[in-house]
Protein backbone atom coordinates (compact mmCIF):
# COMPACT_ATOMS: atom_id res chain seq x y z
CA UNK A 1 0.00 0.00 0.00
CA UNK A 2 1.22 3.46 -0.91
CA UNK A 3 2.56 5.04 2.60
CA UNK A 4 1.32 8.33 0.61
CA UNK A 5 -2.33 7.53 0.86
CA UNK A 6 -4.75 9.15 3.48
CA UNK A 7 -7.40 6.83 4.90
CA UNK A 8 -11.05 7.73 5.92
CA UNK A 9 -10.16 7.63 9.51
CA UNK A 10 -7.56 10.49 9.03
CA UNK A 11 -9.48 12.24 6.78
CA UNK A 12 -11.94 12.15 9.39
CA UNK A 13 -9.84 13.28 12.32
CA UNK A 14 -8.40 15.97 10.23
CA UNK A 15 -12.08 17.23 9.73
CA UNK A 16 -12.76 17.31 13.19
CA UNK A 17 -9.53 19.22 14.16
CA UNK A 18 -10.28 21.78 11.79
CA UNK A 19 -13.87 22.47 13.00
CA UNK A 20 -12.57 22.81 16.48
CA UNK A 21 -9.49 25.14 15.03
CA UNK A 22 -12.26 27.10 13.40
CA UNK A 23 -14.10 27.36 16.96
CA UNK A 24 -11.74 28.18 18.75
CA UNK A 25 -10.84 31.07 16.39
CA UNK A 26 -14.46 32.14 16.73
CA UNK A 27 -14.55 32.02 20.14
CA UNK A 28 -11.00 33.81 19.92
CA UNK A 29 -12.60 36.45 18.03
CA UNK A 30 -15.36 37.20 20.33
CA UNK A 31 -12.88 37.50 23.23
CA UNK A 32 -11.31 40.20 21.12
CA UNK A 33 -14.06 41.96 20.58
CA UNK A 34 -16.28 41.92 23.56
CA UNK A 35 -13.82 41.03 26.32
CA UNK A 36 -11.89 44.62 27.03
CA UNK A 37 -14.55 46.34 26.60
CA UNK A 38 -16.83 44.06 29.25
CA UNK A 39 -14.18 44.90 31.85
CA UNK A 40 -14.42 48.18 31.26
CA UNK A 41 -17.74 48.52 31.73
CA UNK A 42 -17.29 46.33 34.99
CA UNK A 43 -15.19 48.62 36.25
CA UNK A 44 -17.26 51.75 35.32
CA UNK A 45 -20.16 50.23 36.79
CA UNK A 46 -18.25 49.19 40.12
CA UNK A 47 -17.19 52.87 40.01
CA UNK A 48 -20.31 54.14 39.98
CA UNK A 49 -23.06 52.36 41.77
CA UNK A 50 -20.35 50.40 44.34
CA UNK A 51 -22.28 51.34 47.85
CA UNK A 52 -23.62 53.90 45.90
CA UNK A 53 -27.51 53.25 45.15
CA UNK A 54 -28.68 56.39 44.16
CA UNK A 55 -25.85 59.32 44.37
CA UNK A 56 -24.56 61.73 40.85
CA UNK A 57 -22.78 58.93 39.41
CA UNK A 58 -26.28 56.92 38.71
CA UNK A 59 -27.18 59.59 35.48
CA UNK A 60 -23.85 58.94 33.95
CA UNK A 61 -23.76 55.21 34.43
CA UNK A 62 -27.02 55.12 32.68
CA UNK A 63 -25.51 57.21 29.73
CA UNK A 64 -22.74 55.45 29.91
CA UNK A 65 -24.09 51.62 29.75
CA UNK A 66 -25.73 53.56 26.33
CA UNK A 67 -23.09 54.03 24.77
CA UNK A 68 -21.16 50.80 25.69
CA UNK A 69 -23.88 48.43 24.83
CA UNK A 70 -24.74 50.62 21.47
CA UNK A 71 -20.96 51.16 20.59
CA UNK A 72 -20.29 47.20 21.15
CA UNK A 73 -24.03 46.29 19.05
CA UNK A 74 -23.17 48.23 16.02
CA UNK A 75 -19.40 46.61 15.88
CA UNK A 76 -20.86 43.32 16.06
CA UNK A 77 -20.97 41.63 12.73
CA UNK A 78 -23.87 39.10 13.57
CA UNK A 79 -26.52 41.75 15.11
CA UNK A 80 -29.71 41.37 13.43
CA UNK A 81 -31.03 44.86 13.90
CA UNK A 82 -28.42 46.14 11.05
CA UNK A 83 -30.83 45.23 7.94
CA UNK A 84 -34.12 46.07 10.26
CA UNK A 85 -33.25 49.48 11.73
CA UNK A 86 -35.69 51.37 9.97
CA UNK A 87 -38.64 49.01 11.23
CA UNK A 88 -37.29 49.06 14.84
CA UNK A 89 -37.19 52.90 15.08
CA UNK A 90 -40.63 53.11 14.00
CA UNK A 91 -41.97 50.45 16.38
CA UNK A 92 -40.67 51.98 19.87
CA UNK A 93 -38.67 55.03 19.02
CA UNK A 94 -34.90 54.52 20.35
CA UNK A 95 -34.47 58.16 21.71
CA UNK A 96 -37.78 57.87 23.79
CA UNK A 97 -36.29 54.62 25.79
CA UNK A 98 -32.59 56.41 26.21
CA UNK A 99 -33.77 59.88 26.97
CA UNK A 100 -36.01 57.86 29.85
CA UNK A 101 -33.42 55.45 30.97
CA UNK A 102 -31.69 58.89 31.51
CA UNK A 103 -33.63 60.68 32.64
CA UNK A 104 -35.37 57.61 35.42
CA UNK A 105 -30.94 57.71 36.43
CA UNK A 106 -30.95 61.16 36.99
CA UNK A 107 -34.27 61.17 39.49
CA UNK A 108 -32.12 58.45 41.06
CA UNK A 109 -29.77 61.22 42.28
CA UNK A 110 -32.73 63.82 43.27
CA UNK A 111 -34.96 61.97 45.73
CA UNK A 112 -34.38 60.05 49.13
CA UNK A 113 -37.36 58.04 48.88
CA UNK A 114 -36.40 54.49 48.95
CA UNK A 115 -39.56 53.29 46.95
CA UNK A 116 -39.05 55.87 44.03
CA UNK A 117 -35.23 54.57 43.71
CA UNK A 118 -36.42 51.30 43.50
CA UNK A 119 -38.70 51.67 40.73
CA UNK A 120 -37.19 54.11 38.78
CA UNK A 121 -34.11 51.17 38.61
CA UNK A 122 -36.94 48.49 38.04
CA UNK A 123 -38.11 50.75 34.94
CA UNK A 124 -34.62 51.57 33.40
CA UNK A 125 -34.19 47.66 33.92
CA UNK A 126 -37.38 46.97 31.93
CA UNK A 127 -36.37 49.72 29.27
CA UNK A 128 -33.12 48.87 28.74
CA UNK A 129 -34.03 45.19 28.23
CA UNK A 130 -36.90 46.21 25.63
CA UNK A 131 -34.19 48.46 23.94
CA UNK A 132 -31.76 45.37 23.48
CA UNK A 133 -34.26 43.59 21.95
CA UNK A 134 -35.01 45.83 19.79
CA UNK A 135 -31.62 46.36 18.67
CA UNK A 136 -31.50 42.43 18.15
CA UNK A 137 -34.98 41.64 17.19
CA UNK A 138 -37.79 43.45 14.64
CA UNK A 139 -40.35 44.14 17.24
CA UNK A 140 -43.19 44.78 14.83
CA UNK A 141 -46.63 42.25 15.68
CA UNK A 142 -44.92 41.07 19.28
CA UNK A 143 -47.71 40.85 21.43
CA UNK A 144 -47.29 41.37 25.29
CA UNK A 145 -46.34 38.00 25.66
CA UNK A 146 -43.60 38.05 22.97
CA UNK A 147 -41.84 40.76 24.70
CA UNK A 148 -42.29 38.72 28.00
CA UNK A 149 -40.76 35.29 26.74
CA UNK A 150 -37.87 37.58 24.90
CA UNK A 151 -36.77 39.31 27.39
CA UNK A 152 -37.10 36.54 29.63
CA UNK A 153 -34.82 33.74 27.57
CA UNK A 154 -32.75 36.64 26.58
CA UNK A 155 -31.84 36.85 30.51
CA UNK A 156 -32.03 33.62 31.17
CA UNK A 157 -29.60 33.16 27.99
CA UNK A 158 -26.70 35.78 28.87
CA UNK A 159 -26.86 34.54 32.52
CA UNK A 160 -26.44 30.55 31.07
CA UNK A 161 -23.51 32.28 29.00
CA UNK A 162 -21.88 33.49 31.89
CA UNK A 163 -18.75 31.16 31.53
CA UNK A 164 -18.85 32.30 28.25
CA UNK A 165 -15.65 34.24 28.61
CA UNK A 166 -13.64 31.62 30.87
CA UNK A 167 -13.88 29.30 27.36
CA UNK A 168 -12.84 32.34 25.30
CA UNK A 169 -9.89 32.61 26.96
CA UNK A 170 -9.34 29.03 26.95
CA UNK A 171 -9.32 28.83 23.58
CA UNK A 172 -6.84 31.99 22.64
CA UNK A 173 -4.32 30.35 24.95
CA UNK A 174 -5.27 27.01 22.84
CA UNK A 175 -4.67 28.70 19.83
CA UNK A 176 -1.21 30.51 21.38
CA UNK A 177 0.09 26.73 21.82
CA UNK A 178 -0.79 25.19 18.31
CA UNK A 179 0.83 28.90 17.16
CA UNK A 180 3.90 28.08 19.36
CA UNK A 181 4.52 24.52 18.55
CA UNK A 182 4.83 25.98 14.98
CA UNK A 183 7.31 28.84 15.98
CA UNK A 184 11.14 28.52 16.20
CA UNK A 185 11.31 29.89 19.09
CA UNK A 186 9.08 27.61 21.23
CA UNK A 187 12.41 26.07 22.05
CA UNK A 188 14.17 28.91 23.23
CA UNK A 189 11.27 30.23 25.04
CA UNK A 190 11.09 26.38 26.89
CA UNK A 191 14.89 26.79 27.74
CA UNK A 192 14.38 30.14 29.09
CA UNK A 193 11.80 29.33 31.25
CA UNK A 194 13.65 26.22 32.92
CA UNK A 195 16.80 28.15 32.96
CA UNK A 196 14.62 30.85 35.53
CA UNK A 197 12.94 27.75 37.53
CA UNK A 198 16.30 26.44 38.17
CA UNK A 199 17.28 29.70 39.26
CA UNK A 200 15.08 30.19 41.40
CA UNK A 201 14.79 26.83 43.20
CA UNK A 202 18.25 27.84 44.12
CA UNK A 203 18.17 31.50 44.91
CA UNK A 204 15.18 31.25 47.34
CA UNK A 205 16.76 29.49 50.09
CA UNK A 206 20.15 31.13 49.51
CA UNK A 207 18.61 34.53 50.15
CA UNK A 208 16.23 33.10 53.23
CA UNK A 209 19.56 32.06 55.05
CA UNK A 210 21.87 35.42 54.22
CA UNK A 211 18.34 37.72 55.21
CA UNK A 212 18.94 35.74 58.74
CA UNK A 213 22.38 36.82 58.88
CA UNK A 214 21.74 40.37 57.99
CA UNK A 215 19.24 41.12 60.22
CA UNK A 216 20.80 39.38 63.12
CA UNK A 217 23.89 42.34 62.38
CA UNK A 218 21.12 45.01 61.61
CA UNK A 219 18.71 46.11 64.07
CA UNK A 220 17.26 48.29 61.24
CA UNK A 221 17.08 45.67 58.63
CA UNK A 222 15.47 43.34 61.13
CA UNK A 223 12.38 45.42 62.09
CA UNK A 224 11.94 45.89 57.71
CA UNK A 225 12.03 41.83 57.57
CA UNK A 226 9.75 41.62 60.91
CA UNK A 227 7.56 44.55 59.75
CA UNK A 228 6.96 42.60 56.48
CA UNK A 229 6.08 38.99 57.31
CA UNK A 230 4.11 40.35 60.71
CA UNK A 231 1.73 42.59 58.69
CA UNK A 232 -1.49 43.44 59.88
CA UNK A 233 -5.07 43.23 57.40
CA UNK A 234 -7.14 46.01 57.89
CA UNK A 235 -10.48 43.71 57.91
CA UNK A 236 -12.98 46.26 56.53
CA UNK A 237 -10.69 47.38 53.80
CA UNK A 238 -9.79 43.60 52.97
CA UNK A 239 -13.76 42.74 52.88
CA UNK A 240 -14.20 46.16 50.36
CA UNK A 241 -11.77 44.92 48.37
CA UNK A 242 -13.02 41.38 47.93
CA UNK A 243 -16.93 42.67 47.40
CA UNK A 244 -15.29 45.37 44.37
CA UNK A 245 -13.93 42.13 43.26
CA UNK A 246 -17.09 40.58 43.22
CA UNK A 247 -19.02 42.60 41.82
CA UNK A 248 -16.40 43.45 39.13
CA UNK A 249 -16.44 39.85 38.11
CA UNK A 250 -20.27 39.22 38.02
CA UNK A 251 -20.65 42.42 35.66
CA UNK A 252 -18.23 41.56 33.03
CA UNK A 253 -19.75 38.23 32.99
CA UNK A 254 -23.21 39.42 33.10
CA UNK A 255 -22.12 41.79 30.15
CA UNK A 256 -19.94 39.47 28.53
CA UNK A 257 -22.60 36.66 28.27
CA UNK A 258 -25.05 38.84 26.99
CA UNK A 259 -23.09 39.47 24.12
CA UNK A 260 -22.10 36.15 23.54
CA UNK A 261 -25.91 34.92 23.72
CA UNK A 262 -27.32 37.17 21.44
CA UNK A 263 -24.62 37.44 18.64
CA UNK A 264 -25.57 33.95 17.91
CA UNK A 265 -27.62 33.66 14.62
CA UNK A 266 -29.28 30.63 16.49
CA UNK A 267 -30.13 32.56 19.77
CA UNK A 268 -31.50 35.86 17.79
CA UNK A 269 -33.76 32.67 15.58
CA UNK A 270 -34.75 31.01 18.62
CA UNK A 271 -36.45 34.39 20.27
CA UNK A 272 -37.96 35.17 17.04
CA UNK A 273 -39.68 31.65 17.12
CA UNK A 274 -40.65 32.35 20.67
CA UNK A 275 -42.02 35.37 19.65
CA UNK A 276 -44.29 34.25 16.83
CA UNK A 277 -48.21 34.65 17.87
CA UNK A 278 -49.83 31.93 16.89
CA UNK A 279 -54.04 32.92 15.47
CA UNK A 280 -56.57 32.53 18.64
CA UNK A 281 -58.11 29.01 17.75
CA UNK A 282 -60.24 27.74 21.10
CA UNK A 283 -63.74 28.34 20.12
CA UNK A 284 -65.12 31.20 20.90
CA UNK A 285 -68.87 29.99 22.78
CA UNK A 286 -66.35 28.94 25.76
CA UNK A 287 -65.13 32.43 25.91
CA UNK A 288 -68.83 34.13 25.50
CA UNK A 289 -70.17 31.53 28.23
CA UNK A 290 -67.37 32.63 30.58
CA UNK A 291 -67.54 36.79 29.45
CA UNK A 292 -71.33 36.56 29.42
CA UNK A 293 -71.46 35.19 33.38
CA UNK A 294 -68.82 37.73 34.68
CA UNK A 295 -70.69 40.89 32.70
CA UNK A 296 -73.83 39.75 34.47
CA UNK A 297 -71.85 40.00 37.74
CA UNK A 298 -69.98 43.00 36.47
CA UNK A 299 -73.39 44.83 35.65
CA UNK A 300 -74.96 44.07 38.83
CA UNK A 301 -71.78 44.95 41.05
CA UNK A 302 -70.99 48.51 39.44
CA UNK A 303 -75.15 49.67 39.78
CA UNK A 304 -74.51 48.98 42.98
CA UNK A 305 -71.72 51.13 43.27
CA UNK A 306 -73.52 53.75 41.30
CA UNK A 307 -76.48 53.88 43.99
CA UNK A 308 -74.72 52.97 47.08
CA UNK A 309 -71.80 55.42 47.02
CA UNK A 310 -72.48 58.15 44.55
CA UNK A 311 -76.41 58.73 45.52
CA UNK A 312 -75.42 58.62 49.29
CA UNK A 313 -77.15 55.48 50.03
CA UNK A 314 -74.97 53.40 52.25
CA UNK A 315 -75.60 50.12 53.97
CA UNK A 316 -76.70 50.52 57.50
CA UNK A 317 -73.95 50.84 59.98
CA UNK A 318 -71.41 52.24 57.83
CA UNK A 319 -69.72 55.65 57.42
CA UNK A 320 -68.13 56.90 54.48
CA UNK A 321 -65.21 56.40 55.49
CA UNK A 322 -65.31 52.77 57.11
CA UNK A 323 -67.41 52.37 53.46
CA UNK A 324 -64.48 53.76 51.56
CA UNK A 325 -61.68 51.60 53.44
CA UNK A 326 -63.97 48.48 53.37
CA UNK A 327 -63.07 46.38 49.86
CA UNK A 328 -60.70 48.90 48.24
CA UNK A 329 -57.92 46.84 47.48
CA UNK A 330 -60.24 43.88 46.21
CA UNK A 331 -61.77 46.73 43.49
CA UNK A 332 -58.26 47.71 42.50
CA UNK A 333 -57.23 43.33 42.11
CA UNK A 334 -60.46 42.75 40.09
CA UNK A 335 -59.73 45.96 37.79
CA UNK A 336 -56.37 43.88 37.20
CA UNK A 337 -57.56 40.68 36.60
CA UNK A 338 -60.42 41.92 34.36
CA UNK A 339 -57.50 43.48 32.24
CA UNK A 340 -55.61 40.03 31.85
CA UNK A 341 -59.14 38.07 31.41
CA UNK A 342 -59.75 40.75 28.38
CA UNK A 343 -56.08 40.30 27.20
CA UNK A 344 -56.30 36.47 27.80
CA UNK A 345 -59.53 36.17 25.59
CA UNK A 346 -58.41 38.31 22.84
CA UNK A 347 -54.49 35.93 22.52
CA UNK A 348 -56.59 32.48 22.77
CA UNK A 349 -59.99 32.43 21.87
CA UNK A 350 -61.52 33.18 18.40
CA UNK A 351 -63.07 36.58 17.31
CA UNK A 352 -66.76 37.39 17.65
CA UNK A 353 -69.03 40.68 17.50
CA UNK A 354 -70.62 39.77 20.70
CA UNK A 355 -67.81 38.31 22.29
CA UNK A 356 -66.35 42.14 21.55
CA UNK A 357 -69.26 43.52 23.02
CA UNK A 358 -69.36 41.50 26.21
CA UNK A 359 -65.43 42.69 26.26
CA UNK A 360 -66.45 46.22 25.96
CA UNK A 361 -68.93 46.11 28.93
CA UNK A 362 -66.23 44.35 31.21
CA UNK A 363 -64.28 47.39 30.34
CA UNK A 364 -66.96 49.68 30.94
CA UNK A 365 -67.54 47.73 34.40
CA UNK A 366 -63.89 48.35 35.01
CA UNK A 367 -63.91 51.49 34.45
CA UNK A 368 -67.30 52.17 37.35
CA UNK A 369 -64.66 49.97 39.63
CA UNK A 370 -62.04 52.11 39.19
CA UNK A 371 -63.78 55.42 39.92
CA UNK A 372 -65.24 53.43 42.59
CA UNK A 373 -61.93 52.85 44.22
CA UNK A 374 -60.63 56.09 43.48
CA UNK A 375 -63.91 58.03 45.20
CA UNK A 376 -63.11 55.43 48.53
CA UNK A 377 -59.70 56.55 48.55
CA UNK A 378 -60.58 60.19 48.08
CA UNK A 379 -63.37 59.80 50.95
CA UNK A 380 -60.31 57.84 52.87
CA UNK A 381 -58.03 60.61 52.44
CA UNK A 382 -60.69 63.10 53.39
CA UNK A 383 -60.70 61.44 56.75
CA UNK A 384 -57.25 59.89 57.27
CA UNK A 385 -55.19 62.53 55.33
CA UNK A 386 -52.60 61.53 52.99
CA UNK A 387 -49.58 58.45 53.05
CA UNK A 388 -47.30 57.84 50.42
CA UNK A 389 -49.58 54.58 49.27
CA UNK A 390 -52.45 56.26 49.47
CA UNK A 391 -51.10 58.28 47.17
CA UNK A 392 -49.58 55.53 44.79
CA UNK A 393 -52.72 54.01 44.82
CA UNK A 394 -54.10 56.92 43.44
CA UNK A 395 -51.78 57.51 40.59
CA UNK A 396 -52.08 53.61 40.06
CA UNK A 397 -55.87 53.83 39.84
CA UNK A 398 -55.32 56.75 36.93
CA UNK A 399 -52.73 54.11 35.02
CA UNK A 400 -54.73 51.37 35.00
CA UNK A 401 -57.66 53.52 33.57
CA UNK A 402 -55.46 54.24 30.69
CA UNK A 403 -54.31 50.99 30.02
CA UNK A 404 -57.86 49.77 30.11
CA UNK A 405 -58.13 52.18 27.25
CA UNK A 406 -55.40 50.95 25.35
CA UNK A 407 -57.13 47.64 25.85
CA UNK A 408 -60.61 48.79 24.45
CA UNK A 409 -58.71 49.75 21.65
CA UNK A 410 -57.05 46.56 20.92
CA UNK A 411 -60.19 44.57 21.41
CA UNK A 412 -61.53 46.08 18.33
CA UNK A 413 -58.26 46.93 16.16
CA UNK A 414 -55.96 43.90 16.96
CA UNK A 415 -53.40 45.76 14.60
CA UNK A 416 -52.81 48.43 17.49
CA UNK A 417 -49.31 48.31 19.26
CA UNK A 418 -50.78 47.79 22.95
CA UNK A 419 -47.19 46.94 24.19
CA UNK A 420 -45.90 50.37 23.17
CA UNK A 421 -48.91 52.35 24.48
CA UNK A 422 -48.57 50.42 28.10
CA UNK A 423 -44.80 50.94 28.34
CA UNK A 424 -44.61 54.84 26.92
CA UNK A 425 -47.59 55.69 28.81
CA UNK A 426 -46.45 54.24 32.28
CA UNK A 427 -43.26 55.45 31.87
CA UNK A 428 -44.12 59.26 31.29
CA UNK A 429 -46.52 58.46 34.09
CA UNK A 430 -43.69 56.93 36.52
CA UNK A 431 -41.18 60.11 35.70
CA UNK A 432 -43.45 62.23 35.97
CA UNK A 433 -45.00 60.71 39.50
CA UNK A 434 -41.17 60.36 40.94
CA UNK A 435 -40.05 64.13 39.46
CA UNK A 436 -42.69 65.14 41.40
CA UNK A 437 -41.30 64.36 44.77
CA UNK A 438 -44.46 62.94 46.69
CA UNK A 439 -43.93 62.94 49.99
CA UNK A 440 -43.35 66.00 49.83
CA UNK A 441 -46.75 66.96 48.95
CA UNK A 442 -47.89 64.52 51.43
CA UNK A 443 -46.82 66.84 54.17
CA UNK A 444 -47.86 69.60 52.34
CA UNK A 445 -51.12 68.20 52.25
CA UNK A 446 -51.41 66.92 55.93
CA UNK A 447 -50.17 70.11 57.41
CA UNK A 448 -52.20 72.39 54.77
CA UNK A 449 -55.76 70.61 55.86
CA UNK A 450 -54.93 70.61 59.75
CA UNK A 451 -57.03 73.13 61.45
CA UNK A 452 -54.26 73.26 64.10
CA UNK A 453 -50.62 71.99 64.42
CA UNK A 454 -51.92 69.23 66.72
CA UNK A 455 -54.11 67.61 64.37
CA UNK A 456 -52.11 66.47 62.09
CA UNK A 457 -50.69 62.76 62.12
CA UNK A 458 -47.14 63.57 63.58
CA UNK A 459 -45.74 60.25 64.02
CA UNK A 460 -46.37 59.63 60.26
CA UNK A 461 -44.29 63.06 59.75
CA UNK A 462 -41.99 62.29 62.12
CA UNK A 463 -41.26 58.53 60.94
CA UNK A 464 -42.82 57.56 57.77
CA UNK A 465 -41.40 59.73 54.84
CA UNK A 466 -38.34 60.54 53.74
CA UNK A 467 -36.20 63.32 53.23
CA UNK A 468 -37.67 64.36 50.28
CA UNK A 469 -40.65 65.81 52.48
CA UNK A 470 -37.82 68.56 54.77
CA UNK A 471 -38.83 71.50 53.13
CA UNK A 472 -42.15 71.30 53.96
CA UNK A 473 -41.98 70.33 57.62
CA UNK A 474 -42.22 72.03 60.63
CA UNK A 475 -38.73 73.40 61.87
CA UNK A 476 -39.67 71.99 65.58
CA UNK A 477 -39.82 68.85 63.32
CA UNK A 478 -36.67 68.58 61.44
CA UNK A 479 -34.56 70.62 63.65
CA UNK A 480 -34.38 68.25 66.48
CA UNK A 481 -31.55 66.10 67.18
CA UNK A 482 -33.24 63.30 67.69
CA UNK A 483 -35.45 63.09 64.65
CA UNK A 484 -34.79 60.62 62.49
CA UNK A 485 -34.88 62.98 59.53
CA UNK A 486 -31.68 64.90 61.51
CA UNK A 487 -30.31 61.53 62.14
CA UNK A 488 -30.29 60.62 58.40
CA UNK A 489 -28.74 63.93 57.12
CA UNK A 490 -26.22 63.45 59.33
CA UNK A 491 -25.24 59.90 57.98
CA UNK A 492 -26.11 61.28 54.78
CA UNK A 493 -22.91 64.11 55.61
CA UNK A 494 -21.00 61.57 57.08
CA UNK A 495 -20.81 59.39 53.92
CA UNK A 496 -20.64 62.29 51.41
CA UNK A 497 -17.18 63.14 53.16
CA UNK A 498 -15.21 59.44 53.08
CA UNK A 499 -12.73 58.39 50.41
CA UNK A 500 -14.62 59.32 46.77
CA UNK A 501 -17.70 60.35 48.99
CA UNK A 502 -18.55 63.12 46.20
CA UNK A 503 -20.35 59.72 44.36
CA UNK A 504 -23.18 59.89 46.82
CA UNK A 505 -23.34 63.60 45.85
CA UNK A 506 -27.68 63.61 46.35
CA UNK A 507 -29.68 66.88 45.41
CA UNK A 508 -32.25 65.99 47.76
CA UNK A 509 -30.19 65.01 50.74
CA UNK A 510 -28.39 68.14 50.19
CA UNK A 511 -31.01 70.36 50.42
CA UNK A 512 -32.72 68.64 53.12
CA UNK A 513 -28.78 69.28 55.08
CA UNK A 514 -28.96 72.60 54.04
CA UNK A 515 -32.38 73.40 55.46
CA UNK A 516 -31.92 71.75 58.85
CA UNK A 517 -28.65 73.41 59.05
CA UNK A 518 -26.13 70.39 59.94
Amino acid sequence: MDNNMVTVPQIHNLAVQEMKTNEMRRKEKRFQMFGIGSFLYALFYTFCLYRNASGITYPFFAGGTLLFFGYFIRKSENSSASGKEEKTKAHINKVFLMISIVIAGGLNCATDSNVLIFFNKLLMIVLFGVLLLQCWHDLTGWSVTAYVKGGTTMLFGGIAHAAAPIYDVAACWQLRHLDRENSEKNANRKRLIKSVGIGLLIVIPMAMFIALLLASADAVFYNLIYDIFTFSVDIDAFEDIVKIAVLIMVVFVMSYGIFAYNVEPQNIKTIDNLARTEKPNWDTYIAVTVNGVMCVMYVVFSGIQIVSLFFGKLPEGYTYSSYARHGFFELVFVCLFNIILVLCTLAYFKSSRFLRTLLTIICGCTYIMIISSAYRMILYISSYQLTFLRLLVLWGLVMIAVVMTGVLVYTYNQKFSLFRFVLMTLTVGWLCFSAAHPDYWIASYNIMVSENEQDYDRSYLTRGLSLDAVPALPLEIIQNTTSIYYRRGRQYQERTEEFMGARKFNFSRAYAVYKMGI
